[in-house]
């Protein structure tokens, strides 16, 4: 029996295809990690999926196996032909979308319904693809994804650490990594060059942050780090467009000194920043 990795190569081979770079394209061909992902997944035949970037649907197959329901989200067109001829015919509980993950209306597709995410994120897009997960994150129940080593060390990164900035803030006030897996570059075809890790992903209930706070929140958590350099009474004051002097007098009765740099800002920090802002917005 071929090996996934001999199938790939076949398959591409034969279509006179190749892997497009722009597209991050990386084809998991490794059963031992698939079986991971399962495992980190969980799924029993009540679970739902969606699938970001089923390529040539060696992860979705397995998926199909014990989900009712799996959509699949795929941007190239010659992999939607391959998976259509392939899979779709052969299973009705898949639901193939040709089209940018970025742009799909998934609050539509998905409308009333809880999903488990189940993705080998395009390395070229997964920081937007995260933004845009953590903004619809009432319509999924647990996130399965595989990201470059070094995007999952931002996600999870602590203050004042070299990777902790605003994407380390935006993922913890929506959820915790509760397991994870190291990922060679063998394990895909062809080979990226960095690793790779999956993360299992559990969503709190509630956001850290309120809904109707939340774009203050991103105004200060993209103000406190779009300055490394400047402290952070400069940084705030520049960003949102206030004075230095009152933004060094909020720092203070918060009792954040005005001298330090965002990435040294705790969560919490960030949080009780928001709320003391709010009276000073327009």
């Amino acid at each position: 029996m071929a090996t996934l990795y001999q199938e790939a190569r076949a398959t591409l081979h034969s279509a006179d295809f190749k892997p497009r770079k722009r597209l991050g394209q990386h084809f998991l061909v490794h059963d031992g990690v698939i079986e991971n992902i399962l495992r980190l997944a969980d799924l029993s035949s009540g679970d739902e999926v969606l699938e970001i970037g089923p390529g040539l649907g060696y992860l979705t197959r397995r998926l199909l196996a014990v989900a009712p329901q799996v959509w699949a989200v795929e941007v190239d067109p010659f992999l939607v032909g391959w998976l259509r001829k392939s899979l779709v015919d052969h299973h009705p509980g898949l639901h193939l979308i040709h089209g940018d993950i970025l742009k799909v209306p998934l609050e539509a597709i998905l409308a009333d319904k809880k999903v488990k995410v189940v993705a080998n994120l395009p390395y070229n897009i997964s920081t937007p693809i995260l933004f845009r997960l953590f903004e619809l994150r009432h319509t999924f129940s647990l996130l399965v994804l595989m990201v470059q080593q070094e995007v999952a060390e931002r996600m999870i990164a602590r203050p004042a650490t070299q990777s902790y900035g605003a994407l380390s803030v935006a993922f913890q006030v929506h959820g915790k990594v509760v397991d994870k897996l190291s990922i060679s570059p063998e394990a895909f075809f062809p080979r990226p060059k960095v690793r790779s890790t999956v993360l299992k992903i559990a969503l709190y209930p509630d956001p850290l942050v309120p809904v109707e706070d939340a774009i203050l929140f991103r105004d200060v958590v993209r103000g406190a780090f779009g300055q490394r350099r400047k402290t952070l009474n400069n940084s705030l004051a520049a960003a949102l467009k206030l004075e230095r002097e009152e933004v060094n007098q909020l720092l203070q009765r918060e009792g954040i000194d005005p001298r330090r740099r965002g990435e040294t800002l705790s969560i919490d920090e960030f949080l009780r920043l928001t709320q003391a802002l709010k009276p000073m917005r327009p």
